[in-house]
């Protein structure tokens, strides 16, 4: 028995006899002051080894000894990776050489004229002369996405002659209507069942983001276009003349109209802003194919488009505007022997100046919204 200042007594078992048992013994812990009255009675001496049925843990041992706690780790299962397919490489090359030799020109004479109208609005309409683009692109998007395809697939897949089918009724229709918007369209679906028919589904659904690029590439339908000229006309006219209004101009908005205090600035069609909101929706997919983001980032991105189109086309009449207010010697002076008016070179000038700062703004915020949220590995 042993006694201590607070009239406490301990058991103090003897020690063992060998060091087989000295490995499991158990010692006392005898306070010493008042300050050690809330210690354990008994603590594992430095040479205790838990047994396996024993409920001691590593981590608490390591603790009473006063290293650092190893953290005990969840075991969480980790989601199933995507089976992929292994890539053979000779067969894709040459599967990708017969559809190049044989079925693109075929298609080509399939669809001569639908493709003839398509490359006629690229070269004589300015808000489609991105059009020369979009191919070029998809094939870029393409193989930046490479590292995740999905597998080579050695049958045909024969629900991929469904956007066939569609492409033929279409162009049927479109015969017999005499609707070329619908005619042009029918490529589209063409693309899509070539893809589907050779390559399979799981290819096909990988391809589908990139060949949905070739939208793009299109012209509107007449009478949906129409209404929306008329429609971002009057718009472009109201909001232009409130930011010159906010810049201290005298400027009155009459339908397609804005009265300035020396003059009449006309919103007329090529003012409308089609082409700012096409290029910006183009711009804005292509950004959101490559950024790889989640969905509801995307999502953020997609819906940032179309505020930003209306703001650059308005904010390009006022700057307009203003040139022709403001600026008309410096204007007078840079037009030289040109033909053109000096209307047309401030609507150029402030084209590409609202083209520049649209574009900063718009990568900028995509910037933004990746360092904002950041992808963090628990």
């Amino acid at each position: 028995m042993a006694d201590n200042e607070n009239n406490r007594q301990f058991d103090v078992p003897d020690p063992p006899a060998s060091n087989e048992e000295a490995q499991h013994h158990f010692e006392a812990d005898i306070p010493k002051g008042p300050s050690d009255r809330n210690r354990k009675r008994g603590s594992f001496s430095s040479n205790f080894t838990p047994r396996a049925d024993s409920d001691a843990k590593p981590q608490e041992a390591a603790s009473e000894k006063g290293s650092p706690a190893t953290p005990v780790r969840s075991r969480v299962s980790a989601a199933p990776a995507p089976v992929r397919l292994p890539i053979d490489i000779p067969f894709e090359k040459l599967r990708l050489i017969l559809l190049l030799v044989v079925m693109l020109p075929l298609s080509l004479i399939a669809f001569k004229t639908p493709l003839m109208q398509i490359f006629y609005v690229w070269w004589y309409q300015i808000d489609y002369g991105h059009g020369f683009f979009v191919l070029p692109l998809v094939a870029v998007f393409l193989y930046l996405r490479l590292d995740t395809y999905p597998g080579t697939r050695y049958r045909l897949t024969w629900i991929g002659l469904a956007p066939l089918l569609v492409s033929c009724l279409m162009r049927y229709a479109a015969v017999s209507e005499g609707r070329e918007t619908l005619d042009q369209f029918s490529v589209f679906f063409w693309i899509l069942g070539v893809v589907w028919f050779f390559y399979g589904t799981r290819a096909f659904l990988w391809a589908l983001p990139s060949l949905g690029f070739l939208v793009f590439m299109f012209q509107l339908p007449w009478s949906f276009e129409h209404m929306m000229r008329d429609w971002l006309q009057k718009f472009a006219a109201q909001f232009a003349a409130i930011l010159l209004q906010l810049m201290g101009e005298t400027a009155i908005p009459i339908k397609n109209t804005i009265r300035l205090s020396t003059m009449e600035l006309n919103v007329e069609n090529a003012c409308s802003g089609i082409r700012f909101l096409i290029s910006f929706f183009a711009i804005g997919f292509a950004a959101i194919l490559l950024m790889r983001r989640p969905w509801w980032q995307n999502l953020i991105v997609a819906a940032m488009i179309v505020p930003l189109a209306l703001f650059a086309n308005a904010a390009r009449i006022a700057m307009t505007g203003t040139l022709l207010i403001h600026f008309e010697g410096f204007l007078t002076a840079i037009q030289g022997s040109g033909q053109r008016s000096l209307g047309v070179l401030a609507d150029q000038i402030a084209g590409l100046a609202m083209i520049i700062v649209s574009l900063a703004i718009f990568f900028t915020f995509i910037w933004y919204l990746g360092k904002v949220f950041r992808k963090v590995e628990l």
